[in-house]
């Protein structure tokens, strides 16, 4: 594993967090983003905007306990970094208009494959690997949490565990 201060974040690398902003305790709803460049992740969250752009370093702070995920082939990542990219500059359109598309929500008769009737964390990394890299993260639920994406990347011999802080748990688990 490779310390986060040893290298940068590039494009496609998937942040997961076990702990969240919501005061809801730690393991049982997480957070997540994707990096889009070497200090940026495209993240849903629950205030509007829903889909925003922030830094890594706030991610980071924010949520320590959190584990960093990289694609072993570049082009892969990139591919997906550029689709959150566009979905962002397109939720930021919708926004502007005065369009709540996509709202923030996790409504189970919405399909994971609609990325416009809601949005939230995980889902916006899973829709950027979907459209944009053609690369489908397997889904066995309804939803796809910050705790599935954790698991199938673990066990997904794509990608590469870089770092996962010494605390990070979910409490409940595929």
């Amino acid at each position: 594993m490779i310390h986060v201060n040893e290298t940068g974040y590039r494009a496609g690398d998937i942040l997961t967090a076990c702990d969240n902003e919501l005061h809801v305790p730690t393991g049982y709803l997480g957070h997540s983003a994707i990096v889009v460049d070497g200090e940026h992740v495209v993240e849903a969250v629950i205030t509007f905007p829903y889909v925003q752009l922030g830094r890594i370093d706030d991610f980071v702070r924010l949520h320590p306990k959190h584990a960093w995920y990289r694609p072993v082939r570049p082009q892969l990542g990139s591919a997906a970094a550029a689709y959150a990219v566009q979905y962002l500059r397109s939720s930021e359109a919708n926004y502007a208009q005065g369009v709540l598309v996509p709202p923030f929500s996790f409504s189970p008769r919405i399909p994971l494959q609609d990325p416009w009737s809601s949005i939230y964390c995980s889902k916006l990394v899973w829709l950027s690997y979907f459209y944009g890299a053609g690369y489908p993260f397997y889904n066995d639920f309804f939803l796809f949490t910050p705790e599935d994406l954790d698991t199938v990347l673990s066990r997904d011999p794509n990608f590469q565990l870089l770092y996962k802080h010494p605390g990070f748990y979910f409490v409940i688990d595929t």
